[in-house]
């Protein structure tokens, strides 16, 4: 396989340093003048060029800083930019129950997800927060978070010198971008603008900051965001972060104090939250916030969905997960997204095992335990909320991530177990294209299913099986 794309060249160095310096110096004052309009003008025909000057410069910044453009990097950004414009929704038809979360600002009160809603009241400046705005804002996301897959990907890729580890990467590079856990399905209708697209464009910072001597006291920082995002995350992202850090705290000392401080930062916020939270609502019920919000926006919102994020307790989510489960296994579509998936998670924790299998040093064998157990620590938020196909795309990215980082950092064990998988990886990769080409093709899950191809493909074997008996 790798022979095939071989002719990819490496990272092309793109400006002096003198030349480097003065385009950088440009890029930050750009950046700092849209910023300044995005916030302090009302009018969308000056807010909306303000997002996407601010997005283009922050992405040509990050380009200036590394220096370098590779084939892999536009082709990855490219491949997913084309599928956004190909699924994102139009402005009108935005998912009601993700339009709400934009609205949810903590100036109304402490919630489990008001950090999203309190970015859109900020950059509203408090005024009215325009369904174009909130369109364009997501749309803009979108293409930075693109943007920094792409990055994070060319990266473990071109760095790796040897071509069996090389081609590896190019597997995972491939499974990653194209499985039914893929980054397409945040650009579907159902979850265009989800909240957890910003935890995970700050997973990617985090990488990217985790090795830098003073931006890797940022992480306590992201922790915290991450968490004001949405407490479900909890079960996902924060746990990536302790198991990143964990991994850091034989190198130095600092990390310790790191691992400490965040650790730190996130309990006393969880406990913060259970323990006073409703004490900071404005709105006494959902109807009274509902009828405000009227005043402030022409986005379609649901008053069911503020009672749910603000009003209603664990128990209420409870009985609508009982009322899921009442329909049956097969009937209800979540538990297809995890069949669907569970070939990858098993082949992550072969993976994991053969690590395990493989490590001398002790505390490694433990580290390789981690990823292992994060599966099960993932189990109880099946049990409480019923969005099954959002929780699948997590838990695979995560591993993702995982791999791959470990790889980029060139840990030994990680890279003798790739080495191991290559033959087979080689043997098979005319069946491995045609697997992927087929999950491309029937397309990611979605909220809580799989993609409506999938769901076809089901209930029509499912009636073929009725008949035959």
């Amino acid at each position: 396989m790798l022979e095939m794309i071989n002719y990819v060249s490496q990272d092309k160095i793109l400006h002096s340093a003198k030349t480097r310096f003065k385009l950088m110096a440009i890029s930050y004052f750009i950046i700092l003048c849209s910023f300044f309009s995005l916030v302090f003008f009302h009018t969308i025909s000056v807010k909306i060029p303000a997002l996407y000057i601010l997005t283009a410069f922050t992405m040509y910044l990050i380009i200036l800083y590394k220096n370098s453009l590779n084939k892999y990097e536009t082709g990855i950004f490219f491949f997913l930019f084309i599928q956004l414009l190909a699924l994102a929704p139009k402005i009108g038809d935005l998912n009601p129950i993700v339009s709400t979360t934009f609205l949810l600002s903590f100036r109304y009160g402490v919630s489990s997800r008001s950090f999203i809603g309190t970015i859109a009241d900020f950059l509203s400046n408090g005024s009215f927060i325009s369904k174009y705005f909130v369109w364009h804002l997501i749309f803009c996301s979108s293409i930075f978070l693109i943007f920094l897959v792409s990055v994070y990907l060319s990266s473990v890729i071109n760095k790796s010198k040897d071509n069996n580890i090389k081609s590896f990467i190019l597997f995972l590079s491939l499974l990653c971008l194209t499985c039914f856990t893929s980054l397409s399905t945040y650009f579907t209708p159902q979850n265009f603008g989800r909240s957890e697209i910003y935890a995970l464009i700050f997973m990617l910072l985090l990488i990217a900051v985790i090795n830098k001597p003073y931006l890797k006291w940022l992480i306590p920082f992201f922790a915290l965001f991450t968490i004001s995002i949405h407490l479900i995350l909890v079960f996902f992202y924060i746990p990536f972060i302790f198991i990143l850090l964990f991994y850091k705290l034989p190198e130095k000392k600092q990390y310790i104090a790191l691992f400490i401080a965040t650790f730190l930062v996130v309990i006393t916020s969880f406990i913060l939250y259970l323990l006073f939270h409703k004490q900071t609502f404005v709105f006494s019920n959902a109807s009274a916030f509902a009828e405000y919000l009227k005043t402030k926006t022409n986005l379609v919102y649901t008053e069911d969905f503020i009672h749910m994020t603000f009003f209603a307790d664990l128990q209420d989510h409870l009985l609508r997960w009982q009322d899921k489960r009442a329909e049956g296994f097969l009937q209800f579509s979540g538990s297809i997204s995890i069949l669907i998936n569970f070939p990858l998670i098993l082949m992550f924790a072969y993976f994991w095992i053969k690590c395990f299998l493989h490590e001398k040093q002790q505390y490694m064998k433990l580290f390789f335990i981690l990823p292992v157990l994060l599966f099960l620590y993932h189990v109880p938020v099946f049990f409480m909320f019923y969005d099954f196909g959002r929780w699948m795309v997590m838990i695979i990215q995560i591993q993702f991530m995982l791999i791959l980082y470990l790889i980029y950092t060139g840990n030994k064990t990680v890279l003798t177990v790739t080495a191991n998988m290559v033959p087979a990886i080689n043997k098979n990769w005319y069946i491995i294209i045609v697997i992927c080409s087929l999950m491309f093709f029937l397309g990611p899950v979605l909220t809580i299913g799989p993609s409506e191809r999938v769901s076809n493909i089901i209930k029509g074997c499912l009636e073929l099986f009725k008949i035959a008996l």
